[in-house]
């Protein structure tokens, strides 16, 4: 399983659209893995999961071929991971050659309600498809069982456990520390990598809905410590923010001696 993470950044970007701090001052300088589009990943070309309003700075930057994926998962839908405008540009209008094969496009309900409204999905080339938490689902070669996330209380919020039925990955953005029944249903699983979101940096304190370093740390040694991970498993960050006062070398320095990889806009891995 080949991971490309696409966007590492949260809801703002990196450097933060209108922030003057000093990790948004000195990221402008220094560029490289300092600057971060908003979170998204794709995996063996084929499967994208979320499609944010950066979509299109990444088919420049990241050598992005929107042609060729298939499936299209949805954590939730927040505009930094849902641009629902940006489906127009899939219609006849703006693509002569239209693929014969709709897109599979996946969510939860609060997701599709959300296309629907945002575009006039019949006129466009995608199938939308419902999904519930803790079931799973096939699509082709890939088996996704989303899982509750603890971010946004007023909607359904999704992590998932993505598998190509010989290798397991956790997704796990937007969320914070989870509640009982999402640790207990992880505990059944068998990860072979996780990707996890690092929001809040090393704050502990602040909004719950995201993860900050100390609990990412925690995270891992809990999902080892239930077998659901092994201790040379790859996990790499995501959804990182400016708010956290870290710089990627400063955010290496904490977490690689916990065997933590600092995810970055172009970072490739392999399972």
């Amino acid at each position: 399983m080949n991971i490309k993470l696409l966007g590492t950044g949260s809801a703002e970007g990196w450097p933060g659209l209108f922030c003057t701090c000093r990790v948004c001052q000195e990221s402008k300088i220094l560029r490289g893995k300092n600057i971060r589009s908003r979170a998204s990943a794709i995996i063996d070309g084929t499967l994208k999961i979320d499609l944010p309003p950066d979509t299109y700075y990444h088919v420049v930057t990241q050598q992005l071929d929107m042609s060729a994926v298939e499936l299209l998962a949805f954590t939730h839908a927040h505009d930094d991971h849902l641009a629902p405008a940006e489906f127009q540009y899939a219609s006849s209008y703006f693509v002569p050659e239209e693929s014969t094969t709709p897109l599979r496009v996946v969510g939860c309900s609060t997701v599709i309600q959300k296309i629907r409204n945002g575009v006039d999905i019949e006129d466009l080339p995608f199938c939308l498809e419902q999904m519930d938490a803790w079931k799973n689902y096939h699509y082709g070669k890939w088996q996704i069982t989303p899982i509750m996330a603890n971010h946004d209380p007023t909607q359904v919020c999704f992590n998932l456990i993505i598998s190509d039925g010989v290798k397991t990955l956790l997704y796990a953005t937007d969320t914070g520390w989870y509640h009982g029944e999402t640790w207990e249903f992880l505990s059944n699983f068998r990860l072979d990598g996780a990707v996890i979101e690092i929001s809040r940096g090393p704050k502990e304190e602040g909004y719950s809905g995201h993860m900050s370093i100390p609990e990412v740390i925690r995270m891992r040694e809990k999902l080892i410590g239930y077998g659901a991970l092994s201790q040379s498993s790859p996990v790499v960050t995501t959804h990182h923010s400016h708010l956290g006062g870290l710089l990627h070398d400063e955010m290496e320095e904490i977490l690689n001696p916990h065997n933590i990889q600092v995810g970055y806009d172009g970072m490739v891995f392999d399972l």
